[in-house]
């Protein structure tokens, strides 16, 4: 299959989740493989209306079939789903402080130096907590994530997990990238009146997983460059760590499924499959 397919991710500490805009797959350490289908989506080519739509749906997915989904051992899947909740309470409260912290920051009133700081700062200590914190599995499962993308788009067979494991750590269309912007554009938002703080958000959100889309798509470009640089940054330190062999097997295998079911449901009807 052609690496131009768009392939988004989600790593777990037990493995890593992988999707097109037609499939998903999920693969964990303990050999288990699932895998199902996407609807279409209506939105997918209308910008910023995508991510609010898509949002949701994304948010299920990862939960619901990948963090707290079941793996192919009772006992193994239990203590898997023990870790990845663990990250998801831990993420939640640290976001909730970020936030908070971000929503009290009156732009209006702070120089600008002062109210960057205050805004990002609380957001820098809450990754360094979420590090901290939650198993360090999950960040190579990340780190193993990227460089299965990064090695596909480049076409690399997913077969070949040594010359995948050579692939980028640090991918342009990272979600790290939309929440280090999100951390900047904070300041804006919280110079808004409170009743318009979280609506303006969720569209900042939006806007910006536009902005990073399209940087990604010119990344050699000095304004692409600018607008990725903070997000790479905290993927090289804080949000990914280089993956093993077994790690980056369980990434190819969850990319392997994800593309050949992909490939099956937007084949022409009749197809036949070698």
């Amino acid at each position: 299959m052609s690496g131009t397919v768009r392939i988004g991710g989600q790593a777990l500490a037990d493995g890593v989740l992988m999707r097109t805009s037609r499939a998903w797959a999920v693969a964990r350490d303990d050999g288990s493989v699932e895998v199902g289908a996407l609807a279409p989506r209506r939105t997918a080519n209308i910008p910023v209306l995508r991510f609010l739509v898509g949002l949701a749906g994304g948010m299920r997915l990862a939960v619901g079939r990948g963090m707290l989904g079941r793996g192919a051992g009772a006992a193994a899947a239990t203590r898997a789903r023990r870790r990845n909740a663990r990250f998801l309470w831990v993420l939640l409260e640290v976001e909730i402080v970020g936030l908070s912290f971000s929503f009290l920051v009156d732009g209006r009133t702070l120089p600008l130096w002062a109210g960057t700081a205050a805004t990002a700062g609380p957001w820098v200590m809450a990754f360094a907590v979420l590090r901290l914190l939650t198993p360090g599995s999950l960040w190579r499962y990340h780190g193993a994530e990227h460089k299965a993308v990064a090695a596909h788009e480049a076409g690399v067979a997913m077969d070949d997990v040594q010359a995948v494991l050579a692939a980028p750590r640090v991918h342009d269309r990272c979600g790290t990238n939309l929440v280090f912007l999100a951390m900047i554009g904070g300041l804006a938002v919280g110079g808004l009146p409170a009743a318009f703080q979280v609506p303006a958000f969720v569209l900042l959100m939006a806007t910006t997983a536009e902005a990073v889309t399209q940087a990604a798509g010119r990344p050699r470009s000095p304004v692409s460059r600018l607008v990725l640089a903070g997000g790479r940054a905290l993927q090289r330190y804080v949000t990914t760590a280089e993956p093993t062999t077994a790690e980056q097997a369980v990434g190819c295998r969850a990319l392997a499924a994800c593309l050949a079911l992909h490939e099956q449901l937007v084949a022409p009807p009749g197809a036949v499959y070698l």
